[in-house]
């Protein structure tokens, strides 16, 4: 198996996987097209005099330039119509996906035993991923089975059945969320999303043929010779119907041809970072064999659930598993998978019992043994083992400390968009240094925007009183009233727990309606506005929360991947690095010094500092809006000065910390805690 793949480079490889897509989109099309042609001219053939009779001649003799470019037109046409119909009917992203298979979304403040554990491994996973919490539902069906679904992890989902959630134990759950993070990080979920849209469109020529097939008349209405020649007809039609619903089951091979090609190698990648994530390959070859156990035990019985098979962590049909329907599987073979996470597993799947309920702040025993050799086995590298192998013993140990803290900024960029298991350890630790009033009143959708308020209130008395005069004004009713009983626990929460806190509100505010959305957000922006500026947390949790929120209530945004590089932006570069440089500076000749060092790591002149101050932070946010606008593989080197430039003067100030997660939340580079926090 191979191992990992690097962020940025697994963006690239999607926006590559997109054009290997389109190209066997566009041979299915034609192998259609020409399918479609050769069975039409074979219907009129049968019916040219002598009638009843198919020759080669009378083919050639259908054939006419017209009825080919005819068919061609016409194919082309209902298989772009329907593709585009299929996108538009996704442009909510990841909720669509998972409401049509019956979804049902948890609430995050949920005191069920099962839904609570299956929220929180959610929960600890996106904190230690730097992604925003996405909203959990559960699918009414007895197999083992999850997925992940969305265009960008602004509008992702996961999808977990509720056999899943019962039948597996922590370690399990957590193994099988692992492998659906890895999908968000490594933008699959997009790739995901277009493949339904391509494939439906070839599909739609099997629904014509039905269609066309059932729209039949009966025998009994038909009158002598006028029914006679109208009955001939019906049965033309019909031929034709049943000829373009075996061009359907065509497509539908194509369609899976397509799948097979585009999704198994992933499946193999998102188990090895599912390892990488958790450190306990045990959890993962523990829900693999579940799903050996039981019989059929991952199928989906929703008829939409084939549509979707790719997005899945295990097959959805009996089908997949035949040695007939191999080739044409979305996901490896249960027992290669099994294999590459455990060599030693004896091919057998023993009995599955319903686990028994762990405490959810419980770790499991051993476990660092446990990934140190499912990395060796694996191909996962220990960027520890590799950075400190040539040091003393001492100096290795220290150097490895530094390295985990993510405090070099060349190892730091690198590590965006790979979770290791000290993330997952610190979110832990972020979760429970979060004040528990704080921490319950981020799971409601009132205590969400009471919270929120309550972060933004000034400390200065007389600031504070007008700004809740404009909050009882502008705000939900009753809303406003829960903000007290937050004020108390906002002046003792960290700092750096701030955004943290705003990562978990997520799926509790994307239960708003859409009126309470917009009046949120209107509320919102009056009270950072309020006081005639803009600091750097108000700015970048107004930013986080457009960018999380507008595309869940006013759908996706047709963005695609970006294909500038920095030498075409370079005032939006400088525009950036001064921000960040002021932030953590109060002096300007240390703050310019700050900004040479991250001019340097990108060959820009370092005399390029913008002293000017930035009060409504209008400059940065027109500069943002260009910089996402870069290829995933000239992100690395933006980040990587960023961080040069917040680590210049040795120690990281809240402002600082706050602005490099606004940053690589709106180039959609998930920071890890571990990578700012020290």
């Amino acid at each position: 198996m191979s191992a990992t793949m690097d962020f940025f480079e697994a963006q690239a490889a999607a926006h590559r996987t997109t054009l290997r897509l389109i190209g066997l989109f566009i041979g299915a099309v034609l192998a259609l097209i020409v399918l479609t042609i050769f069975v039409v001219a074979a219907v009129i053939a049968f019916n040219m005099p002598p009638a009843g009779i198919i020759s080669l001649d009378k083919i050639l003799y259908a054939l006419s330039p017209g009825l080919i470019f005819g068919i061609a037109g016409g194919v082309i046409g209902v298989v772009l119509v329907a593709s585009v119909f299929r996108h538009l009917s996704l442009s909510r992203g990841g909720r669509v996906i998972a409401e049509s298979l019956g979804g049902r979304q948890l609430q995050p403040n949920s005191t069920d035993q099962d839904e609570r554990r299956l929220l929180n491994v959610v929960e600890e996973m996106a904190i230690a991923a730097g992604l925003p919490v996405p909203p959990v539902y559960v699918i009414d069906e007895d197999g083992i089975n999850a997925f992940a679904a969305g265009y960008s992890p602004d509008d992702a989902v996961i999808g977990v059945t509720r056999g899943a959630m019962e039948v597996l134990d922590r370690d399990e759950l957590q193994g099988v969320i692992g492998h659906e993070f890895s999908h968000i990080l490594n933008g699959d979920m997009r790739l995901n999303i277009r493949l339904m849209s391509v494939l439906f469109g070839i599909l739609v020529i099997g629904v014509v043929g039905r269609g066309l097939v059932m729209s039949r008349p009966r025998r009994g209405g038909m009158s002598s010779a006028g029914g006679s020649r109208r009955g001939g007809g019906a049965a033309q039609v019909a031929v034709l119907g049943i000829a373009l619903m075996m061009l359907g089951y065509i497509g539908t091979f194509f369609g899976n041809l397509i799948k097979a090609a585009v999704s198994r190698q992933r499946e193999f990648l998102a188990d090895a970072s599912a390892v990488q994530f958790t450190r306990n390959p045990d959890g993962l070859a523990g829900a693999l064999r579940k799903i050996g156990a039981l019989s059929a035990t991952s199928r989906v019985r929703d008829g939409r659930a084939d549509e979707m098979s790719h997005m899945f962590f295990g097959p959805v049909s009996g089908s997949s598993g035949s040695r007939l329907f191999a080739g044409l599987a979305t996901h490896p073979p249960l027992e290669a998978r099994i294999r590459a996470v455990d060599p030693a597993w004896d091919g057998k799947f023993p009995p599955v019992r319903r686990p028994t309920r762990k405490d959810d702040a419980e770790v499991a025993g051993d476990t660092d043994r446990k990934f140190a050799e499912a990395s060796n086995r694996m191909g996962i590298p220990n960027p520890l083992a590799a950075a400190t192998a040539d040091l003393p013993p001492a100096a290795g140990a220290a150097l490895g400390g530094v390295l985990a803290a993510g405090v070099l900024a060349g190892s730091a960029s690198r590590r965006i968009g790979q979770v290791t298991p000290e993330d997952v350890d610190e979110a832990h630790a972020l979760i429970d240094g979060i004040p528990k009033p704080l921490y319950d009143a981020a799971h409601d959708p009132f205590g969400a925007r009471a919270m929120i308020y309550a972060l933004l209130l000034s400390s200065d008395t007389d600031m504070q009183a007008q700004q809740r005069e404009l909050l009882a004004e502008k705000a939900e009713p009753g809303v406003p009233e829960l903000i007290d009983d937050l004020l108390a626990a906002r002046d003792v929460l960290p700092a750096g727990l701030r955004l943290t806190l705003l990562q978990i509100a997520m799926p509790a505010l994307k239960n708003l309606s859409d009126a309470q959305y917009r009046r949120f957000m209107a509320a919102l922006t009056a009270l950072v506005r309020s006081d005639g500026s803009i600091h750097a947390f108000e700015w970048v949790l107004h930013q986080v929360l457009v960018k999380e929120l507008r595309p869940h209530f006013e759908g996706v945004s047709r963005r695609r991947s970006g294909r500038r590089a920095l030498d075409d932006m370079p005032a939006a570069v400088t525009t950036l690095l001064s921000a960040l440089a002021r932030a953590g500076q109060d002096d300007l000749d240390e703050a310019r010094s700050a900004f040479a060092a991250a001019a340097a790591e990108l060959d820009l002149p370092g005399d390029g500092f913008e002293a000017q101050a930035d009060p409504n932070m209008a400059r940065l946010t027109g500069a943002m809006r260009q910089l996402r606008e870069l290829h995933p593989l000239a992100q690395p080197r933006l980040l990587k000065a960023c961080i040069r430039c917040v680590q210049h003067s040795g120690r990281i100030l809240d402002s600082e910390r706050d602005l490099l997660h606004g940053v690589a939340a709106a180039l959609d580079c998930p920071l890890p805690p571990l990578v700012a926090e020290h």
